[in-house]
C-alpha cells in the first residue's frame, strides 16, 4: 500500500479510494466529479465503478462488530470537530491527512468501517 495524501482539506475520501484502487488521486477526483467532501454513498459508487469488492454497507463499530477486514475505510470523528475518512490496511492506518500511523489512532474517534475485500497493488 502506498500512502496518498489529500490534495485539500476535503479530499480524504478520494485519497482513500486512490490508495485502494492504486490510482492517481486526480483521476479519482475526476471520476468522482468532486474535489469536495464525500458521502459513504459516493464511496460505494466509485468502488463499484472501479470494480473493487466491498462490504455491503458501512458498519458501526461495537463489541459485536469489531473491524474484521484486513482493509477497511474508517469513519473518524476528529477531535477538531469534523468527520474524516482514513484507511486501515494490514494493521496500519494510511491517513490521507496525517500519514502512516502504527499503533493506536489518536486523532479522533473511529465510529464505523466499510470492509474492502480486495486492494489493487
Amino acid at each position: 500500500m502506498k500512502l496518498v495524501k489529500q490534495t485539500n482539506f476535503a479530499t480524504c475520501g478520494q485519497a482513500c479510494i486512490a490508495m485502494i484502487a492504486n490510482k492517481d488521486i486526480n483521476q479519482v477526483i475526476k471520476d468522482m466529479k468532486t474535489d469536495g467532501p464525500t458521502s459513504i454513498g459516493q464511496l460505494y459508487e466509485i468502488l463499484d465503478y472501479y470494480k473493487i469488492k466491498r462490504a455491503e454497507k458501512n458498519v458501526r463499530i461495537s463489541k459485536k462488530n469489531p473491524i474484521p477486514y484486513p482493509s477497511s475505510i474508517l469513519t473518524v470523528h476528529m477531535n477538531e470537530g469534523y468527520t474524516h475518512w482514513t484507511l486501515l490496511h494490514e494493521g496500519k492506518y494510511f491517513d490521507p491527512e496525517f500519514g502512516i500511523i502504527e499503533g493506536e489512532y489518536l486523532h479522533g474517534k473511529i465510529t464505523s468501517f466499510l470492509g474492502i475485500y480486495d486492494v489493487i497493488d
